[in-house]
């Protein structure tokens, strides 16, 4: 089964999707997203392109990653 993330949706979305993208963030420093409910409520609005810039993690290195874990990015 081919893992395609789609930018513009939301963590909560693409968690809920793929349960195993949620370590994944963690490692790439999204640390956040193992706090009980946070993953209910920020990441309902926040997407990886938003947190990326508020964390000061290079999406290049978050796209890298997750093709790395098998992912498949499409904006």
């Amino acid at each position: 089964m081919q893992k395609t993330l789609d930018l513009k949706q939301s963590v909560h979305a693409l968690c809920t999707a793929y349960p195993e993208l949620v370590p994944v963030l963690q490692r790439l420093g999204f640390a956040d997203i193992a706090k009980p409910g946070m993953l209910q409520t920020a990441g309902r609005f926040m997407t990886l392109d938003k947190g990326a810039a508020m964390k000061g993690i290079d999406l290049n290195t978050i796209r890298q990653t997750l093709e790395e874990h098998g992912f498949t990015i499409h904006e």
